[in-house]
């Protein structure tokens, strides 16, 4: 079915995302000249994506969603800005829908039916909000656009599935329904007990914490915690990815720890092929 088509049908059954929210009557999907975009009241939100690389293979391994939010004004605002503004749980659960939904489109009109995964986000706030059967309500969704679960990676936030008791009720039920999990910011100084209950409420992709990276431009001093954190996630069987790559020098860096994905503005499968070369 042709992305018109697609979005003019998503359009008229934005119930489906979350029938008891009223955001359902204030948002919206554009298709037009090859560029999707939503709307949601006086906000515009563009989706982007970046490409994630892998170190053994040398090529795009998957993709990292993002978004673009614009004003009336033009004013940009940070993502997360959208889910502490004054709506209900119901519009959360709508919102945190519409945008991976937004991200899937996008996904299919850069890349058809790619076979690289793509990575959208679960807020907490959304998995706070549903008692029971997460992920069933995207994996429908998907199933319209002719996706299945195994092609996008839910980003859940690492500390929280490693704490709270219903986070980690959330992932087994992604995990069940065939959804690839990623645990974000995994703390340094996990313990292998730790590493393993990721690994057994379905989690299979991590990524360090903020601090990871400027500790490592810093000195190489830390290189033994950020070492240890990355072996003891690969000893669990865990794919690590190194993101926000963006300075010259840090792919370098880097690959003395044997991530397997990396990603950054400054990446290019060129530039990943010469480092690795002359490593």
């Amino acid at each position: 079915m042709p992305l018109t088509q697609v979005t003019n049908y998503l359009n008229e059954h934005l119930y489906i995302f979350n029938p008891n929210a009223s955001l359902q009557h204030h948002a919206a999907f554009h298709w037009e000249d090859g560029r999707i975009w939503g709307q949601l009241y006086n906000l515009t939100l563009y989706p982007s994506q970046q490409p994630i690389f892998s170190l053994e293979r040398l090529d795009i391994a998957a993709w990292e969603a993002g978004v673009e939010i614009r004003d009336q004004h033009d004013v940009p605002h940070p993502s997360d800005w959208l889910y502490f503004l004054s709506w209900n749980q119901e519009d959360v659960v709508f919102l945190d829908r519409f945008l991976r939904v937004l991200h899937a489109l996008n996904h299919l009109a850069l890349n058809g039916a790619s076979t690289k995964p793509l990575i959208v986000d679960v807020h907490w706030r959304h998995i706070q909000a549903v008692e029971v059967s997460h992920g069933s309500v995207f994996e429908s969704l998907l199933t319209q656009l002719g996706l299945h679960p195994s092609q996008v990676v839910l980003r859940l936030d690492g500390s929280v599935v490693l704490e709270e008791e219903h986070a980690q009720a959330a992932a087994h039920s992604f995990h069940q329904r065939g959804y690839p999990l990623l645990a974000q910011a995994v703390p340094l100084g996990t313990t292998s007990k730790e590493w393993q209950r990721l690994k057994q409420n379905g989690i299979r992709w991590v990524t360090p914490p903020p601090d990871a990276l400027p500790l490592a431009r810093k000195s190489r001093e830390h290189f033994p915690r950020l070492t240890e954190w990355s072996k003891d996630a690969r000893l669990a069987g865990l794919k690590v990815w190194w993101p926000k790559l963006d300075r010259p020098g840090d792919l370098g860096i880097m690959t003395q720890l044997e991530p397997t994905l990396v990603s950054g503005e400054q990446l290019s499968e060129f530039s990943i092929s010469e480092t690795v070369t002359i490593r």
